[in-house]
């Protein structure tokens, strides 16, 4: 259910699609005739017969007119499909507009702290998902490397002044997050990333990696290595792996941090 907005959201932008493009259909039969098309057929053909609007006598359209016939019959589809999927766009709009994707956690969110323990929600709410996600994927798990020193909004320790800029940005978006998770790559390794985040919507869990020094040669060389291996391991860029690069004279970029939250985290 968590994502039926985002769902639907892509739904109407396909029906506003197919809308522009009845609408440039209709474009085309400016000029044409109106009136209603008849089909019957009698000892087994088929015949097409006009009556054009103002009058009520069909006329026989003879096979030297098909082409004519094609487009009478097509703009007739046309403009039931064009009335159609304006009618679905509106019931869709007023559908996303009333949808409230929280309204089944709220019920039980809603009662008291005494009514809480009564109760077995029908699933898990918000609160319980973060906990139990934060338990599964402990951070400060890298014990290979030097200790970090630079502290962050929420306690925890980073190694760079732009790993903080982000974690930052995590706790204050509300994003539940660890910093330097264990992740055991497909040859058994463990390595750290530098985040593990939560899309609480989807309950999907992505990891973030933070590469700063990507005008060192020898840097990239190990780190494109390291995301070999991610993806062998399961780690899809753009999927569940978002990467964030910086270099000495292009720091990291705030907007594109937006973005990559707004995009696979919110």
């Amino acid at each position: 259910m968590n994502n039926i907005r985002k769902e639907l959201n892509q739904q109407l932008l396909e029906i506003e699609s197919l809308i522009d493009k009845e609408n440039s259909r209709l474009k085309q039969y400016k000029g044409l005739e109106k009136g209603k098309l008849q089909v019957t057929a009698s000892h087994g053909n088929i015949q097409y017969l006009f009556v054009e609007d103002g009058t009520t006598v069909p006329r026989y359209m003879p096979a030297i007119e098909r082409e004519k016939v094609r487009l009478f019959a097509q703009r007739e589809y046309d403009e039931k499909m064009y009335e159609h999927l304006n009618t679905i766009k509106a019931r869709l709009q007023r559908f996303i507009k009333n949808y409230d994707e929280n309204s089944i956690d709220a019920i039980y969110e809603n009662m008291c702290e005494g009514r809480k323990r009564l109760v077995t929600p029908i699933k898990p709410d918000k609160d319980s998902i973060i906990n139990k996600w934060m338990e599964m994927n402990p951070g400060g798990m890298n014990t290979i490397d030097e200790e970090p020193d630079i502290r962050t909004n929420r306690g925890e320790y980073v190694r760079s002044k732009s790993e903080k800029i982000l974690a930052d940005y995590f706790y204050r978006a509300g994003i539940p997050y660890q910093c330097e998770p264990k992740f055991t790559l497909f040859s058994g390794k463990n390595v750290y990333p530098d985040f593990v985040l939560l899309n609480v919507r989807n309950n999907k869990t992505i990891y973030w990696e933070h590469l700063g020094k990507m005008d060192d040669a020898g840097y990239v060389i190990r780190n494109m290595s390291k995301l070999m291996d991610y993806e062998k391991s399961g780690l899809l860029l753009g999927d569940n792996l978002i990467i964030t690069l910086e270099t000495r004279e292009r720091p990291l970029d705030i907007e594109l941090i937006k973005r990559n939250v707004e995009q696979f985290l919110i």
